[in-house]
């Protein structure tokens, strides 16, 4: 029996080859367009993506990873504010010293953000209670002293929820709330009340 190389007819031709290098080449751009694009970056070139529910799973990657970079710094994300209604108020203004109580409203499309901020002295304190009526809503309590460093945050608590109560001591002088994402699919409407050691609820822009 002969042993050694195979015999050249045994050997794919270089047509072969090449056919079977050129099928491998469009296999691997077929789930790049299809499959990896949607997933990975957001872009659905083919449709495919969003029949597989691959492009709502890339645009969440990419919207996270810009969170995360935003949080890290202590900056809202490029698209913060997006989606956001105007907010509806109802303050209870009080005197000097005295406690104080504030609920506001705002709707949120898909995909849009908030932040609302209480300005509080170091030390005070002040309750609160949110609700989102449809879904749940990332939120990243947190607060910033005036004219802070570059990139310097507060962190006090961060999750996803459809709503959350407790409350917060100023650890510093300064700016003291809630930022809000709406990621799902739907319309949410958020109700914060506050109450305590306070001067002002207000909206960041």
């Amino acid at each position: 029996m002969h042993q050694g190389n195979p015999a050249p007819d045994a050997l794919p031709s270089a047509r072969a080859l090449a056919r079977s290098t050129l099928i491998a080449l469009a296999v691997a751009g077929a789930l790049l367009v299809g499959v990896v694009l949607p997933a990975e970056y957001g872009r659905d070139i083919t449709g495919l993506g969003t029949v597989l529910g691959l492009t709502t799973m890339g645009k969440i990657k990419l919207q996270l990873e810009r969170e995360a970079v935003a949080a890290e710094r202590g900056t809202p994300s490029p698209s913060d504010d997006a989606g956001a209604s105007a907010v509806a108020s109802d303050r209870a203004t009080a005197v000097d010293g005295a406690p104080r109580r504030d609920s506001m409203s705002v709707t949120l499309a898909p995909g849009g953000s908030i932040e609302l901020k209480l300005s509080m002295r170091k030390d005070q304190k002040a309750t609160y209670e949110w609700r989102a009526d449809s879904a749940e809503v990332y939120y990243n309590l947190h607060g910033e002293p005036p004219n802070p460093p570059k990139g310097f945050s507060h962190g006090y608590a961060k999750g996803t929820s459809r709503g959350e109560q407790g409350a917060v001591v100023a650890a510093f002088d300064g700016i003291h709330g809630w930022f809000w994402r709406n990621r799902s699919e739907q319309t949410v409407h958020i109700t914060l009340k506050t109450s305590g050691e306070y001067q002002e609820l207000k909206q960041i822009k």
